[in-house]
């Protein structure tokens, strides 16, 4: 009988140590516990958009990545560890490293290594393919299998971002984790620190990727330009308006067709918002040069295409009742 049955739980099921054995190896991880320590491990995850995000808790166990679990490709993966409480320590050829609270380790499977947790340790663990860094121009190589990310201002507010981003596993909708995934993505140059001949041997096509990333978050920005977007993407203006040049586009010429057709979505899935607010969200500086641009791509201003889709609900809205 295995006495430690109801100390494991892994995504809500209480487990055995078997159990919690061969759920780890569904995330390509190897597992041994240490018959001289013990303690209750946890596991909480879920995958959202090109990131798996969690929050573990483990204690008595070593890990170590499964590079022949079926079905799973370690190799092709980076992993950020955030050390919430406790401690671990990493083994590799011979170089320990020890990190905790508050500090940040990456770890790349396709190295040999193990990860120790003597102690009860709480950490959150994002996991991202190297093809969704690559596709983004990032560095996607680590020089050892696990390395400590040194803590600076721009370090922690991205380490507040994944604490924030793992806390919300089982409370906030899919669709948002997946879009805070994706922002989640887009800052790990932060942590990963590429080098400039990186950045040199992006495609064009990567640049305007990238490009077309910030001006979505930056939709409401009315102070968005081109040496800005440029700064974002780490190039330089005219290396951004060659790439967009290049695919046939003008960059400021996107962000505006992007922005009327953001104002047209706000207008159809609510057409009794004020339009000065409308504006405010597409970055327009006024109203009267957001209803200008709108009626120019719309044929109809704001106020006209907002009272169509109104009135094109009304009556649903009756036979709903009628019914």
């Amino acid at each position: 009988m295995d006495l430690q049955v109801g100390q494991h739980s892994w995504c809500g099921t209480p487990v055995d140590r078997g159990g919690w054995i061969d759920a780890m190896s569904t995330i390509g991880l190897s597992c041994r516990f240490d018959a001289s320590h013990s303690g209750q491990s946890t596991a909480s995850y879920l995958h959202a958009g090109e990131m798996l995000i969690g929050r573990f808790e483990l204690a008595g166990q070593t890990v170590s990545p499964n590079l022949r679990a079926p079905g799973y490709r370690a190799v092709d993966e980076i992993r950020l560890l955030i050390v919430r409480s406790g401690s671990m320590s990493v083994e590799q050829k011979g170089r320990s490293l020890r990190a905790g609270p508050g500090d940040i380790v990456l770890t790349d499977p396709s190295f040999e290594f193990e990860e120790s947790f003597r102690e009860p340790t709480a950490l959150s663990i994002v996991r991202m393919t190297k093809t969704s860094l690559r596709a983004r121009g990032l560095a996607h190589r680590l020089h050892s299998g696990c390395e400590p990310v040194p803590i600076g201002a721009d370090v922690s507010a991205v380490r507040e971002l994944v604490l924030n981003l793992t806390a919300q596993v089982g409370r906030a909708s899919e669709s948002l984790l997946k879009r805070m995934s994706a922002q989640c993505i887009d800052l790990m140059d932060v942590l990963l620190k590429p080098s400039h001949a990186a950045f040199a041997r992006r495609s064009g096509a990567t640049i305007v990727w990238l490009a077309r990333q910030a001006i979505a978050r930056r939709i409401g920005d009315a102070s968005l330009d081109v040496p800005s977007l440029a700064a974002d993407v780490n190039v330089s203006p005219s290396g951004l308006s060659r790439a967009f040049k290049a695919e046939g586009l003008s960059v400021m010429r996107y962000a505006y067709a992007l922005r009327i057709a953001h104002a047209g979505r706000l207008l159809s899935e609510a057409p009794d918002l004020m339009i000065r607010h409308v504006a405010d969200q597409c970055g327009f500086l006024n109203a009267a040069h957001f209803s200008r641009a709108f009626k120019d791509h719309h044929g109809v201003t704001p106020r006209e295409f907002a009272q169509r889709r109104r009135a094109n609900r009304a009556p649903r809205a009756c036979e709903s009742v009628r019914e």
